[in-house]
């Protein structure tokens, strides 16, 4: 089990470093970061490393955080489908394509889903 969480956190530092470096030039040169999934899977590993002992057992109360998060995410997937469709309409001086787009909304959800599978499972 420690070698699952250890390898996950030093997953999660390479993908931070990369993800720092890589969105860090495409900012730097007034460019949309183009590695944005990078980040979530960042999240992703580290919360990973501290789901890892609570989602390897198949038990009730896994199930359960599992379930939670996605109802949850569901919702959020809406909200922020919403948000940016209030920021980026047709209107607005705001303009993105699609891929950005696509990339923010996956970025959210990705991360989203793991954070509130950490928030169900200190709370359960």
């Amino acid at each position: 089990m420690k070698e699952t969480k250890m390898g996950f956190i030093i997953m999660g530092f390479i993908f931070g470093v990369m993800a720092l470096f890589i969105n860090g030039v495409s900012i730097s040169v007034n460019k949309f970061p183009s590695s944005l999934m990078l980040i979530a899977i960042c999240i992703m590993c580290f919360c990973l490393a501290y789901l890892a002992p609570h989602l390897t057992v198949k038990d009730e109360r896994a199930q359960k955080i599992r379930e939670r998060s996605i109802y949850v995410n569901y919702f959020i997937l809406i909200a922020v489908v919403v948000i940016l469709m209030i920021v980026f309409n047709p209107v607005s001086s705001l303009h993105i394509d699609a891929y950005s787009l696509l990339t923010i909304m996956m970025t959210i959800y990705i991360s989203s889903v793991f954070l509130t599978m950490v928030y169900y499972a200190k709370k359960y």
